[in-house]
């Protein structure tokens, strides 16, 4: 796929979706310009390898990200990659911009944080995209898309599991849930998916299925679900049976070497959609 010539600004949170981003970026576009926002102590520094011009600016500081938005002066940019969202409740890591912005909101789940910010940027004329459209190839797909087949009970607890994730990120907890023989095991909140599917090994151990899906209407602005090799390593640690993972909702990192290893260690994947309950 190629895309025609363009200039975008990356603001470039934690673990590896903005690698790859800025990657394919550079890959699919000729002659592009990128410039990325970096945050010290999240943003991993080989991003710089890919993009044409880096800012390094402090977590919390809506003013550095701010001016340095506007210093840059493009007006199309892509939130992609996460804050440790338990950096959100330390004050201590906010400025006078940012405590403004914030004081007033009652509602602090993540996404309602990052929605306030966005908002902010855009009244100064920024445009912020959909950063799944520069990363197609890395969504899941339906099916059994390492081509492992199950079992009849695996198939039980995907069925009960679908039924389970389906309403449950609805209500704008988590997106990650995990059942074993029909039994919900553990559900997402605010620790992240990787700890949730390390607790569900202490609770159930072995045989566990992980489904991981998205809201209506979540906003690919900069809520994409993502799994990546550090997940599947949990799984193969607590022995799942499968990841399951919403159809073109979730992007999967590195996606060959994923689906390769998934398959080496016994790992079904799965593409699935939402059921109606």
């Amino acid at each position: 796929m190629s895309y025609i010539k363009m200039k975008l600004g990356i603001i470039a949170g934690n673990r590896l979706l903005p690698v790859l981003l800025t990657q394919s970026i550079k890959k699919n576009i000729r002659d592009s310009y990128v410039a990325a926002i970096c945050f010290r102590g999240e943003t991993r520094p080989q991003i710089c390898k890919y993009v044409d011009k880096t800012y390094w600016i402090k977590v919390g500081s809506l003013t550095a990200l701010r001016e340095t938005i506007k210093r840059e002066g493009l007006k199309e940019w892509i939130m992609a990659g996460q804050i440790n969202p338990l950096r959100i409740f330390r004050r201590r890591d906010w400025d006078k911009e940012l405590f403004h912005l914030i004081e007033g909101i009652r509602d602090f789940r993540p996404h309602n944080i990052f929605a306030e910010i966005i908002r902010y940027l855009e009244a100064e004329g920024v445009v912020f995209l959909d950063s799944t459209v520069y990363l197609k190839e890395y969504l899941a797909q339906s099916g059994a898309m390492n081509g492992l087949s199950l079992n009849e009970q695996n198939n039980e607890d995907i069925e009960f599991g679908l039924k389970i994730i389906s309403g449950f990120v609805e209500l704008d907890v988590g997106q990650t849930i995990v059942v074993k023989k029909k039994s919900v095991v553990a559900l997402e909140s605010l620790e992240g998916t990787d700890r949730t599917i390390k607790r569900a090994g202490r609770l159930a151990g072995c045989g566990c299925t992980i489904l991981k899906f998205s809201k209506a209407g979540q906003d690919k602005r900069f809520d994409i679900p993502v799994v990546g090799i550090s997940t599947l390593k949990l799984l193969k640690k607590i022995k799942a049976v499968a990841i399951v993972l919403e159809k073109e909702k979730v992007i999967i990192l590195e996606k060959e070497k994923f689906l390769a290893r998934a398959k080496k260690w016994r790992i079904s994947v799965v593409g699935k959609e939402k059921i109606k309950i």
